[in-house]
C-alpha cells in the first residue's frame, strides 16, 4: 500500500490487524455531509471514527450469546441500499439475535460483493432519539472457510424503524481483498461494539452476485487520460473503477438518462490513482433495474482539489474533466 493510503490505526482483534486509510475516511466525511444536507430520516455514521477511538484497545472475540431483544421489524437491502428485487437470490437472511456487551442486536441480513460486505443490523433504541445514540457497531473481520479478510473501513447510516423502538443500522464494509466465489461457505462474522466483540458463524454464499453482472464499460479510455477499468451493475449495486486519476483530487461521477433522471456514484476508495465509485440510492432518481435495461446514460466525471492544510476535503467546487455515454449490456 503506497503513501496515498495513510494508515491511521493498527488495531489488534484476535491477532489480526485492521487498517483504515485516510482517503476513505475523508470520503466518508464528504458523504456524511451530503446526508446531513439532504435527508431528515437518516443519521450518517462514519464508522471509521469509531475505529480510531478504540485504536488502543485489544478485544478478544467470543462466540455469540443470544440476545433478548426481539422485533417484528423486517429490513431488506432494497430499503437500505436500493438493491434490486432480484437481490433476494444473493442476500443471506438471518434475523439472528446477538448480545454484544451491553447491546442487544439482531443481525438481519448481509451480502458479499467483490471485496465489500453490505449488512443490516437492528438494535434497540432504549427509549432514546436517533440523535442521542452513539453507533459504534461494526464488522471488523470475516473468515470464509478459514481464510481471514480484514476490514479497511466502513460507512453507513442509521435510522429509527417504523416501530419507533428499533434502530436500523446499515453498513458497507470494505475489506483488504476480494472474497472467493462460493455457493455454500462456512462464514464467521466478527462484530464489535465498544470493547466487546462477538463471532457469528453461519452457512452462506460468498460473492456470487457477479454471475448476474451487466457491463457498461471495460478498459474504456476517457478524454482526460483516465481509463474505466470496469463499470458494472448487478442486483446489489453499481460499481465503477476508474484508473489514472490524480490522487490530489476528490471525484464525483453523475449520470442522467434522456429524461434527465439522475444516477449518482460516490467515491468510496482510492489507491495509486485508482478510484472506486459506488451507487448511491439516496441521491439517485434511477433504480438499479432501470439502469440495467440498456438505456443510454450520459456521465460526467468531475474533480475538486483536496485541501489538506484547511482540514477540509475540498472547497466544494468540482470541475468537469470528462464526459461519456454508456449503456448496460
Amino acid at each position: 500500500m503506497n503513501n496515498i493510503y495513510d494508515k491511521i490505526n493498527d488495531i489488534k482483534f484476535d491477532e489480526s490487524k485492521m487498517d483504515l486509510d485516510q482517503i476513505e475516511y475523508e470520503n466518508m466525511l464528504k458523504i456524511a455531509s451530503k446526508y446531513k444536507k439532504n435527508s431528515s430520516r437518516k443519521k450518517f455514521v462514519a464508522l471509521a471514527a469509531a475505529l480510531i477511538l478504540v485504536a488502543s484497545l485489544s478485544i478478544k472475540p467470543v462466540r455469540t450469546e443470544a440476545s433478548k431483544f426481539a422485533t417484528d421489524i423486517k429490513v431488506t437491502m432494497m430499503e437500505t441500499i436500493g438493491a434490486s428485487p432480484d437481490s433476494y437470490k444473493y442476500v443471506t437472511e438471518l434475523h439472528k439475535p446477538i448480545k454484544l456487551g451491553g447491546n442487544e442486536l439482531i443481525l438481519e441480513n448481509f451480502v458479499i460483493e467483490d471485496n465489500r460486505v453490505f449488512a443490516n443490523i437492528l438494535s434497540s433504541s432504549n427509549g432514546k432519539a436517533i440523535e442521542e445514540i452513539d453507533n459504534d457497531i461494526y464488522i471488523y473481520k470475516i473468515k470464509v472457510n478459514g481464510e481471514s479478510f480484514k476490514s479497511w473501513g466502513s460507512s453507513g447510516s442509521a435510522r429509527m424503524a417504523d416501530d419507533g423502538e428499533s434502530i436500523v443500522n446499515q453498513s458497507m464494509i470494505t475489506f483488504d481483498k476480494d472474497f472467493p466465489k462460493l455457493d455454500n461457505a462456512d462464514i464467521d462474522i466478527y462484530i464489535s461494539s465498544g470493547t466487546s466483540s462477538e463471532v457469528v458463524s453461519i452457512k452462506a454464499s460468498s460473492n456470487i452476485v457477479n454471475e448476474d453482472n451487466k457491463i457498461f464499460a471495460e478498459d474504456y479510455k476517457l478524454e482526460n487520460g483516465a481509463s474505466i477499468n470496469l463499470m458494472k451493475i448487478n442486483p446489489i449495486t453499481m460499481t465503477a473503477v476508474v484508473d489514472n486519476l490524480d490522487p490530489a483530487y476528490s471525484y464525483e461521477l453523475i449520470g442522467t438518462d434522456e429524461n434527465g433522471h439522475k444516477v449518482q456514484l460516490d467515491q468510496r476508495t482510492s489507491e495509486d490513482g485508482k478510484v472506486t465509485f459506488l451507487y448511491n440510492s439516496s441521491f439517485s432518481d434511477l433504480k438499479l433495474d432501470e439502469l440495467k435495461d440498456g438505456r443510454p446514460i450520459n456521465f460526467t466525471l468531475t474533480s475538486s482539489k483536496r485541501n489538506v492544510e484547511s482540514g477540509k476535503e475540498t472547497d466544494g467546487v468540482y470541475d468537469k474533466i470528462a464526459e461519456f455515454s454508456l449503456s448496460a449490456k
